[in-house]
């Protein structure tokens, strides 16, 4: 993995906040990025998931698929000032362990 670093620009700490409720969501890392999800629905209005697939990653729960309404990211050390709209998105559960 370290290959894969080129040059440590910065190591910040930052208070993440998510909520996620049947596909709903909100992500938030300190001021540097946020992103507000919903699901898409099939014809029935149902809520669109997938099972046991490699997008669920903890057994048992199923991955949502969804429309990132909004994703912001901005990192000024970085050089990136990022803004998207209404782009697919996945949304699952998982646990920490440890």
């Amino acid at each position: 993995m370290s290959q894969l670093i080129g040059e440590v620009v910065a190591i910040e700490r930052a208070l993440i906040t998510f909520e996620v409720n049947m596909g709903n969501g909100t992500l938030k890392i300190g001021q540097s990025a946020e992103a507000q999800v919903e699901p898409y629905r099939g014809p029935s209005s149902q809520v669109t998931t997938l099972n046991e697939s490699i997008f669920s990653t903890k057994p048992g729960s199923p991955a949502y698929i969804a429309k990132a309404t909004r994703w912001r990211a901005e990192h000024t050390a970085l050089g990136f000032n990022i803004e998207l709209k209404d782009h697919n998105a996945i949304q699952g559960s998982f646990k920490f362990k440890g």
